[in-house]
Parts: structure tokens; sequence; C-alpha cells
């Protein structure tokens, strides 16, 4: 049992390091993983299951300050810099982190009726994923302020996620394209409007009980959907919520989307149980492994300890940080991380990559100034996905 407690926390410290490090993703070091240790033993699988939970609350950091989000965080990057811009950046973080810890727990205890679904509904999801994938693609379309550019913008992401994903193959394409759509966009308008961080305001805060439940239960809906449906993302799964529920505060839309990081992976991991599909990065690397019903006990423990370990270390690094983030140009760190990201995508994408993921930046900034929600960009996987479902 110490063995294991000391893979779960050394999980936990390399889920720090990708967190906060933009382009060093978690599922790249699981994969490392996978090929050192190819038989998936039970202590390599709680340290990669703990280090994904850590690396779930820790990317709002960068996503919120430096607008570099990952492939989960994305989403966090607008409402999170309104915040930013507003010196509140620090309660965006603990919005974030209060979604992640509450609707975190609650995906753990509600696991067993999740794994209960699955087993009735495995056999009619198939069957059903196009028809649902269209429905929302189309709706993301119908609901938009500028139809036209909307639709354009659809129509360009579907093409290019087409293209890159399925006729080039490219080495790690969907990461260029996600980078491309929602990380160099930012960073470069960014740059362009010369945004200033003004000193943020690093204090206790008291958080809405309506705000924070209402988060958490959307987050809850938001990721079993997603664990469900491949192509589905958080911004796919919020803009389904919005339309059920009605608009979301700000305030609930952040601890949802922190609540949707965590449970997304937790729920992934309860899929590869049930049904032995691999929704997420985390779930293919340890999918050669098998994975009985005790050791899926364990891994909830290595869930709870790596929560705990993200709430207790996220508030601490992000207080310290956010007091200083004023102090810099952040100009010339949006400069430094645009040229690095540049550097990755060339380095683990090649020059087509590259391309690729410029093309994307091009649509995204597009969406931007015609006010056209980048959500829309998503396009790039769910098409894609829907032509391999139908069989095309």
């Amino acid at each position: 049992m110490i063995e294991l407690l000391t893979f779960v926390l050394a999980g936990c410290f390399l889920g720090v390091i990708t967190g906060m490090l933009p382009g060093l993703h978690v599922n790249n070091l699981s994969l490392i993983l996978l090929l050192l240790f190819p038989t998936m033993p039970s202590n390599i699988i709680a340290l990669i299951v703990a280090m994904a939970i850590t690396h779930s609350f820790f990317d709002f950091l960068p996503s919120i300050v430096l607008g570099a989000p990952d492939s989960e965080s994305y989403l966090s990057v607008l409402p999170g810099h309104r915040f930013l811009l507003k010196g509140r950046a620090y309660e965006a973080l603990l919005l974030t982190i209060a979604g992640g810890l509450f609707a975190g727990v609650a995906a753990i205890i509600l696991a067993p009726l999740f794994v209960l679904f699955l087993s009735f509904a495995k056999g009619i999801l198939p069957k059903i994923i196009p028809f649902v994938l269209i429905v929302v693609l189309i709706s993301m379309v119908v609901f938009s302020r500028n139809i036209k550019s909307s639709a354009l913008v659809v129509l360009l992401s579907s093409l290019l996620g087409v293209f890159v994903l399925r006729s080039l193959s490219i080495k790690n394409g969907l990461m260029a394209l996600i980078i491309g759509f929602f990380a160099l966009s930012t960073l470069l308008i960014s740059i362009v409007r010369e945004s200033r961080i003004r000193k943020q305001v690093v204090a206790k805060q008291a958080f809405s009980l309506k705000d924070s439940v209402k988060g958490s239960l959307l987050a809850l809906a938001g990721a079993s959907t997603i664990a469900i449906m491949p192509s589905i993302g958080p911004s796919q799964a919020a803009f389904i919520l919005s339309k059920i529920f009605g608009k979301i505060k700000t305030q609930a839309y952040l601890v949802m989307l922190g609540g949707i990081n965590t449970c997304n992976l937790i729920f992934s991991l309860f899929v590869l149980y049930a049904l032995g599909k691999s929704r997420t990065g985390i779930a293919l690397a340890i999918s050669s492994a098998t994975i009985t019903a005790k050791e899926l006990l364990l891994f909830c423990g290595a869930f709870l300890i790596a929560i705990a370990f993200s709430v207790l270390a996220l508030k601490a690094i992000g207080s310290e940080l956010l007091k200083r983030i004023h102090r810099v140009s952040y100009r010339k760190i949006n400069s430094a991380i645009l040229c690095s990201l540049f550097a990755f995508v060339f380095f683990a994408c090649g020059l087509v990559g590259l391309l690729s993921s410029l093309v994307a930046c091009f649509i995204a900034i597009y969406a931007i100034a015609n006010r056209v929600r980048r959500t829309n960009c998503m396009a790039f996987l769910m098409v894609p996905t829907i032509l391999f479902y139908m069989g095309l």
C-alpha cells in the first residue's frame, strides 16, 4: 500500500508539471510510460490516473493566465480572460477548483450507476452517435448570432479536419489542430491588442452555493455525455446544456468547466472498464491492461488523493503566481509562449502539421472577428467522427 501511495504522489507531482507547461500534455507522458511498461502494472496505472487528475486541475492556470490551453481546458480561455482583465483571475481559478472538487467526488460516488447505464446502452450507442453529432452540429449553426459566418466556420473547420485527420494522417495531427484553433489564435489576438494584466485580487472568495451546485451538476451531465459520445468535448457539452437549461452564469460556467475536465477522466476509466472503449488519451494508454473491479476501487482511491492534492497545491501555487503576474510584460509572456508552441508543433507534428495549425488559427481568428463562437471550430473533429460511424 505504501508503494502504491508513492506512485500516486509521484503522479500528482508530474501532473503539476504537465498542467503548468503549455504543450507538455499528460497524454504524451502516458504513452511514453506505455512504451516503458507494456503490461501496465497497477502502480503505473495509479500513477497515470493521479497525474491525469492533477493535470485536469492545473491546466486551467496557464489557460486563464496565459491563454495557452490544452485539449481539455481551451473553453476556459474566454471567461477566464475576462476575469483576468478585471483583476479576478484568482476567483476564476477557485471556481474551476470548486468544480473539479465537488463534481469529481460526485462522479466517483455515482460511478456504479454510470457503469450500470453503460451495460444497458452499449448496444444502441454506436447506432445513434452519428445522428446525435449531426443534430448538435446543425444546432450550433442555427442558434448562432451570425448564421452565415457560423456555417462558413463549420464548413472550413470540417474540411480541414477531414483533410488533416483522414487524408494526410499527420503525426499528432489532432494536437496541431487544437493548438491552432484554441491557443495560437488567442495568443496572436492578445499580442496584437497589447492586452495588459492589472493587479489581481488574491483573497478569500465567497461563492454562491447555488452556482457551485448548479455548475457541479451540469458538469456531471456534461462529462457523462462526453464519456459516451466521441468527439463531443466540453464546448459541445456546454452548448447542449445551455440549450436545455437556459443561459448559464459565468461563475456556474467556470465551475462546470472545472468539473467536466475532471469528471471526464474519471468516467473515461469506467467506460474502458465497462465497454473496453478508449475515450481519452489516458484510457488509451492503459487500455492494454485488464482492470478488475478490485483494482478499479484502488484507482478510485488514487482519484480522491489526487483531487485533494490538486485543490491544496493549486490554491497555493496559483495565489503566489497571480500576486506577481502583473509585474511582468504580458505581451512578452504571450510572445514567448507563441514561439514555444510554434516550435513544439513543428517538432511534434512536422512542417505540414505546423501549416495545418496555422490554417486552423486563421479560421479561428475569422470566427472571432465575425462574432462566431469558437466552439463551432470543433466541427474539425465532429465531422470525421460522423463519417467514421457512418462507415464513409
